[in-house]
């Protein structure tokens, strides 16, 4: 789900292979929404996310000023940070 779509099994593009992806088939910007979702999950989770939302927010920037590039470095080192982050344990839901 995080990687260009064009390569899944079973995946039709909306346009022929070699023309430019259209922006619903946009590999940074379909990564800079499952970060915001990703975000948010974590954020009902109560954990802090704040650092995070900024570095999303800047990746988000530079996306709409046309600079694609910037905005691919920062979202995947944005997912790179929330992989590295500690796992925390699920509560437990059995009670003896």
């Amino acid at each position: 789900m995080t990687q260009w779509p064009r390569g899944l099994a079973g995946y039709v593009s909306s346009g022929p292979a070699d023309e430019e992806p259209s922006p619903e088939e946009d590999r940074t910007a379909n990564r800079l929404k499952l970060a915001g979702r990703l975000l948010s999950v974590l954020r009902s989770q109560g954990r802090d996310v704040d650092r995070e939302v900024r570095e999303l927010t800047e990746a988000e920037a530079a996306f709409a000023r046309g600079d694609k590039r910037l905005a691919t470095r920062l979202v995947d080192q944005l997912f790179a940070d929330v992989d590295e982050r500690p796992r925390e344990a699920a509560p437990r839901t059995d009670t003896p």
